[in-house]
């Protein structure tokens, strides 16, 4: 059997603040990266629009519900012993009505 190509979606969640750009991210404890932060996200799951998955992970992490996401790059990523396709999606955030909870703090901080 092949090895097989894994698809990620990496969530890039902004917030606009007194002009300056903030981006949120977490500290990993596990899986790849540990102890290096990083964007939500995770795996695309089969039949999912990257725009729903993006939407499902950062609701899965950090406890909100995003709905407009739009495309901003993908990277094909090959190492020794996989192969990630990683989808990349933005979405504006907005602080004044959604809070964002640690919602798997097993993965992250």
């Amino acid at each position: 059997m092949l090895p097989q190509v894994k698809v990620g979606v990496g969530c890039f969640v902004v917030r606009r603040v007194a002009g300056a750009t903030q981006f949120l991210l977490g500290e990993r404890h596990g899986g790849l990266s540990p102890g290096l932060w990083g964007l939500p996200g995770g795996h695309l799951e089969f039949g999912e629009q990257w725009s729903d998955c993006a939407q499902r992970e950062t609701h899965e992490e950090c406890g909100v519900n995003i709905a407009d996401w739009r495309h901003v790059a993908t990277t094909n990523d090959i190492f020794e012993n996989s192969h990630y396709v990683t989808v990349f999606m933005k979405a504006e955030f907005d602080a004044e009505r959604m809070r964002v909870k640690l919602a798997e703090p097993h993965k992250c901080k």
